[in-house]
């Protein structure tokens, strides 16, 4: 989004560092030793892509902001990130144990975050896990941020879940946090070897 070249430097200095550590921290417990993570819509990489660095996991951020993007590179120099919309993006099937998309996916149309989490459960390897963050109510809305007006919809807890399931994915929880997100986690079911 080019709405965040336009804010880079006020959200650099006003994203709060606390906001999503909590639910980060329950998301990398579930994952293993040295995952590998997608962190999408990763901005400057703070504090999503920088934690999860810091948890051990092996991060690759991807933002359409090319502002954003520079400030990742500045910020986070040997983790590799892509500047690319994700609707566009293309990864290996079952490439990554955990994709993290923390404010991101409520700015897309209702299409492409149905077409996105399509795409998370492809990358996701079986058993992998997915974060994200959106709204609870169906709906859409606009704000500011530093001037700037941003457009927001959300599915809706329910055309949520039901998304994920035809994506393959079943939701573990989707509830509120301290700061007024919403939060889905979903994992990739493993095949059950018996059945096969």
């Amino acid at each position: 989004m080019r709405e965040y070249d336009q804010i880079a430097d006020w959200y650099t200095i006003a994203r709060n560092p606390e906001v999503g550590i909590p639910d980060l921290e329950s998301f990398a417990r579930h994952l293993p030793p040295g995952a590998k993570v997608l962190d999408i819509g990763c901005g400057d990489g703070v504090p999503v892509s920088q934690f999860l660095v810091r948890a051990g996991a092996e991060v690759v951020g991807l933002d359409s902001s090319p502002e954003m993007v520079a400030r990742f590179r500045a910020a986070l120099p040997s983790v590799p990130v892509r500047c690319e919309r994700v609707q566009a993006a293309s990864f290996e099937a079952a490439s990554f144990d955990g994709v993290a998309a923390w404010g991101v996916l409520f700015h897309l149309s209702a299409p492409d975050q149905r077409a996105v989490i399509e795409s998370m459960a492809e990358w996701l390897k079986p058993g992998g896990r997915v974060l994200f963050t959106s709204g609870a109510e169906a709906g859409g809305t606009e704000s500011e941020m530093d001037g700037v007006t941003f457009h927001y919809v959300s599915l809706g807890a329910e055309q949520y879940r039901a998304a994920l399931d035809r994506a393959g994915l079943v939701l573990e929880s989707d509830r509120p946090d301290a700061w007024d997100n919403h939060v889905y986690v979903a994992r990739k079911p493993v095949a059950d070897a018996s059945a096969l």
